[in-house]
């Protein structure tokens, strides 16, 4: 019998994981964006959830996706 962790990704999931790894993808190879910029980003998002989260206000998902693309982004780019 198959557990929940057997079974494949729904298709209703599929739709916004492949967007955050398309968008990463696509930051990835943009020669505008620079290292620096991704850990600027990066930072700020994360301070931002930080300063949310602190206040106890629910977190919006389009910073938790916008945190998840920036991170893909840079590990795509070799940064941890």
């Amino acid at each position: 019998m198959a557990t929940q962790n057997d079974l494949p990704p729904s298709p209703a999931m599929a739709g916004p994981i492949r967007s955050v790894t398309m968008e990463a993808e696509r930051l990835a190879a943009d020669p505008r964006v620079s290292d620096y910029d991704f850990w600027r980003s990066l930072r700020n998002v994360d301070n931002r959830i930080f300063e949310i989260s602190a206040r106890g206000d629910p977190i919006p998902f389009d910073m938790v996706r916008w945190r998840a693309i920036l991170k893909q982004a840079r590990s795509r780019r070799g940064h941890a």
